[in-house]
Protein backbone atom coordinates (compact mmCIF):
# COMPACT_ATOMS: atom_id res chain seq x y z
CA UNK A 1 0.00 0.00 0.00
CA UNK A 2 1.27 3.46 -0.88
CA UNK A 3 1.56 5.83 2.14
CA UNK A 4 0.59 8.72 -0.16
CA UNK A 5 -2.96 7.38 -0.11
CA UNK A 6 -3.43 8.84 3.39
CA UNK A 7 -2.27 12.42 2.73
CA UNK A 8 -2.93 12.88 -1.03
CA UNK A 9 -5.53 10.40 -2.25
CA UNK A 10 -6.33 12.44 -5.36
CA UNK A 11 -2.84 11.95 -6.73
CA UNK A 12 -3.00 8.19 -6.14
CA UNK A 13 -6.34 7.96 -7.98
CA UNK A 14 -5.00 9.99 -10.91
CA UNK A 15 -1.90 7.82 -11.15
CA UNK A 16 -4.02 4.67 -11.04
CA UNK A 17 -6.35 5.93 -13.79
CA UNK A 18 -3.43 7.44 -15.80
CA UNK A 19 -5.03 10.90 -16.06
CA UNK A 20 -2.96 13.92 -17.14
CA UNK A 21 -3.19 17.71 -17.65
CA UNK A 22 -6.25 19.75 -16.57
CA UNK A 23 -8.39 16.69 -15.97
CA UNK A 24 -5.85 15.56 -13.40
CA UNK A 25 -6.13 18.83 -11.48
CA UNK A 26 -9.93 18.73 -11.42
CA UNK A 27 -10.08 15.09 -10.31
CA UNK A 28 -7.42 15.63 -7.63
CA UNK A 29 -9.34 18.60 -6.20
CA UNK A 30 -12.62 16.66 -6.19
CA UNK A 31 -11.14 13.54 -4.57
CA UNK A 32 -9.13 15.48 -1.97
CA UNK A 33 -12.10 17.68 -1.01
CA UNK A 34 -14.32 14.63 -0.68
CA UNK A 35 -11.73 12.76 1.40
CA UNK A 36 -10.86 15.61 3.73
CA UNK A 37 -14.49 16.76 3.91
CA UNK A 38 -15.59 13.36 5.18
CA UNK A 39 -12.70 13.34 7.63
CA UNK A 40 -13.61 16.81 8.96
CA UNK A 41 -17.29 15.93 9.34
CA UNK A 42 -16.37 12.72 11.15
CA UNK A 43 -14.14 14.60 13.57
CA UNK A 44 -16.84 17.24 14.13
CA UNK A 45 -19.39 14.50 14.80
CA UNK A 46 -17.11 12.86 17.35
CA UNK A 47 -16.39 16.23 18.96
CA UNK A 48 -20.05 17.18 19.32
CA UNK A 49 -21.10 13.72 20.47
CA UNK A 50 -18.57 13.43 23.31
CA UNK A 51 -18.41 17.06 24.48
CA UNK A 52 -21.08 18.37 26.80
CA UNK A 53 -22.47 21.72 25.74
Amino acid sequence: MNIELFYNPGNVVCNYLDIHNDHRFILRVFVNLTYYGHLAVGLALLYTRYMNF
